[in-house]
């Protein structure tokens, strides 16, 4: 028989070995089966069999019937699939909850370190990555934004928002950019939990956590900020990204 190689190596991502696979695949096309069919139209060696079935109603892909010889059925696909996806995503989940505590914990021993990023494009994918981490708040101050990077930064903000991020922005409602006036505010001010109107128009500050902040200049043109000067300070450590959260709080109280 042949099985189609793209679900075989989806099935197997989703846990099952290359022989299960091509079991479960092969059952969910012939129907209701005995392992001595199954063995014979999946290629499965008929020694392996057996012990394939077992693990495959084990693990709860197929069910069984006492028949003679024993008829073994595939469970609906879409239902057995989007249990083991869930299960999948919880493990993840899991996973990067652990390492980003590893990654936390290891920030606070170190010594405060400063990193220098270049070009709107480091700049941003930077800011994004703060922002995909953060977990508590996040606080951003200041008006420099770009047409590319606002609408990147509102789905960010969107998903934070959703996973119980606080966020508050303090900004201009607009800066000029040399393609015309961006609104900021009409951008932004859906995806935020709270906004000020203030702050410098020609930089840019974020703090996550209250452990990193990214400090964002760009030169000036005209007084139009130039997109390809960018610049940014990241320095990930908390007694630094407290001192400035102080500074964003007490604008955010004036």
């Amino acid at each position: 028989m042949l099985l189609d190689e793209k679900t075989l190596v989806t099935l197997q991502r989703l846990g099952l070995t290359y022989y299960g696979a091509r079991i479960y695949e092969t059952l969910v096309l012939l129907g209701p089966s005995d392992a001595a069919r199954l063995s014979k139209e999946s290629d499965v060696p008929r020694t392996r069999v057996y012990d394939i079935l077992r693990r495959l109603e084990t693990e709860g892909w197929i069910t069984s019937e006492r028949t003679r010889p024993i008829t073994y059925t595939a469970r609906y696909p879409r239902e057995v699939l989007e249990e083991r996806k869930a299960a999948f995503n919880a493990a993840v989940d899991e996973t990067a909850n652990d390492l980003s505590m590893l990654y936390d914990n290891q920030m606070e021993k170190e010594n405060p370190r400063v990193w220098l990023l270049r070009g709107s494009v480091n700049v941003t994918v930077k800011l994004l990555d703060m922002i995909g981490r953060s977990k508590k708040n996040i606080m951003l101050m200041g008006a420099l934004y770009f047409a590319d990077e606002i609408e990147q930064l509102k789905t960010q903000l969107q998903y934070a928002k959703k996973r119980g991020v606080t966020v508050r922005l303090i900004t201009q409602k607009s800066i000029r950019l040399k393609d015309g006036d961006l609104d900021i505010l009409g951008h932004l001010s859906p995806v935020v939990s709270g906004v000020k109107v203030y702050g410098p128009p020609y930089s840019k500050s974020a703090i996550v956590d209250d452990r990193e902040v990214l400090i964002i200049f760009s030169r000036l043109d005209d007084d139009v900020p130039d997109e390809d000067s960018v610049i940014a300070i990241w320095i990930p450590n908390t007694s630094v990204a407290s001192n400035w959260a102080s500074i964003f709080n007490a604008v955010w109280n004036v």
